[in-house]
């Protein structure tokens, strides 16, 4: 979704840090910025800061897991 919007704002170059091995289609399973197939190509760097940003992400999601565990278990008690 994100590459086809790109696409579409023809940005010129994209960079980012930590690829998406299960989604990613701006290098990792695909490369749909690169695909010559559509009528405009973008020059995509990866990797930029790649452990930086990947501990970022570790992090926020490891939070969100946590909070939406905690507010499952209140849920669980207010029901009680």
């Amino acid at each position: 979704m994100c590459s086809g919007a790109m696409l579409l704002a023809r940005i010129p170059e994209v960079y980012y840090g930590a690829t998406d091995p299960k989604a990613g289609t701006a290098g990792t399973l695909m490369n749909l910025l690169e695909d010559e197939r559509f009528n405009h190509v973008a020059y995509v760097e990866a990797g930029v800061l790649e452990e930086e940003c990947r501990l970022l992400l570790v992090q926020f999601f490891k939070k969100l897991r946590a909070k939406k565990k905690e507010e499952k278990l209140l849920k669980n008690q207010k029901k009680d």
